[in-house]
């Protein structure tokens, strides 16, 4: 009898356990059809082979698929951990990442990392975003798409000359509970590239903000400091790292809610330096967005960002960039939209006002999360 109630006792306890745990798969399929055109990357020539029409993916949101879960420990402690994956709806392709030596690789470029929480808030090992990215996708004008004037992948920051990595690898974050509408958090990612003569490469970011009601503000600091060994293009390793280069930026950001419609922007100051040589350029930048419901499914977007990069070693090499985005997007249900967006931006040298190009997408497309 004592045998059957113990036995009774471990699956008791055993369900109890497993009830406070749980693992999730889900993720994001993106595809759209539209034309593209970009001779920013051709030194400002136009010819037809600039102008396509295709089958894209990620048109608003990335692709991905991720597994997620986590286990209550007991006293408000929680264990957990993220795999994100990203991929191509166009071709069934796995997304390709390009590390900072050159190498390139497969696997959970999006996130792959574990995590403890509590009370304390929750402290992560492993491959994430930044706390810096986390600040700007907040007051993205386009609701933190691929539509965006400044997404990080293709945006007017970057073809300008500057802006931030937006995922490492190899960190240490925490981030912080919500004290009457203040939260923070911070990471340092470890390079583990260090040599006999140079220290290794570190990422370090962080952001902190106050979000109440319709308001939210905050500020956002990133430093890159990386080993500058050269890479032959098989990347093999070519010649040894002679010091450490770095790329600082500074964020400000703010969004109000109105109702009938959310405003958004941020202004984003950086600056690049190099081993022996200091400051080499520097670059100021803005942007500011609507976002309003027309309908209790429909939504519209407008979102303009405008960047300057001053390079302090040669005035040939300033330069302009500006764009702006519009976008829609109908809501079928909770798990699926169709969207429709015009993204054009353009650069310019900022001393002789040069055309050295302009990338355009316009696109209509159906995005469903699962």
């Amino acid at each position: 009898m004592k045998k059957h109630l113990i036995a009774l006792a471990v699956l008791a306890a055993s369900g109890a356990a497993m009830a406070q745990s749980s693992v999730t798969l889900y993720g994001i399929a993106d595809a759209f059809v539209g034309q593209t055109r970009d001779t920013i990357n051709n030194a400002g020539v136009d010819n037809t082979k600039q102008r396509q029409t295709v089958v894209g993916t990620s048109g608003l949101k990335s692709s991905r698929w991720g597994i997620k879960g986590s286990e209550e420990l007991g006293g408000g402690l929680k264990a957990g951990f993220v795999l994100e994956s990203g991929f191509n709806v166009d071709d069934g392709s796995a997304k390709t990442v390009t590390n900072a030596d050159g190498s390139k690789y497969t696997g959970f470029d999006r996130a792959a990392n574990v995590s403890l929480s509590g009370n304390f808030g929750t402290v992560a090992l492993g491959r994430m975003a930044t706390p810096y990215d986390s600040l700007r996708a907040s007051t993205n004008p386009i609701g933190d798409t691929n539509m965006s004037p400044v997404n990080n992948g293709a945006g007017v920051y970057k073809t300008a000359g500057l802006d931030y990595t937006d995922k490492v690898s190899n960190a240490i974050a925490y981030m912080s509970p919500v004290y009457n509408g203040f939260s923070g958090s911070a990471a340092v990612s470890l390079g583990e590239n260090k040599t006999a003569t140079v220290d290794a490469s570190q990422h370090s970011s962080l952001q902190v903000r106050y979000a109440n009601g319709p308001l939210l503000v905050g500020y956002g600091y990133q430093k890159e400091e990386s080993n500058n060994a050269k890479y032959n293009p098989d990347y093999s390793l070519q010649s040894a790292a002679t010091g450490i280069d770095s790329k600082t930026f500074n964020l400000l950001a703010a969004s109000y809610d109105l109702g009938v419609a959310k405003l958004v922007g941020n202004y984003q100051s950086a600056k690049s330096e190099k081993h022996g040589s200091g400051k080499v350029a520097d670059e100021k930048g803005y942007t500011f967005g609507i976002q309003a419901p027309v309908a209790s499914n429909v939504n519209v977007f407008f979102g303009y960002a405008s960047a300057k990069y001053d390079d302090v070693t040669a005035a040939n090499k300033d330069y302009k960039s500006s764009g702006y985005t519009l976008a829609a997007n109908y809501v079928l249900s909770k798990r699926t939209d169709l969207y429709a967006g015009y993204k054009v931006f353009d650069k310019k040298n900022d001393n002789t006002g040069a055309d050295l190009g302009k990338s355009t997408t316009l696109a209509v497309g159906v995005r469903h999360a699962f």
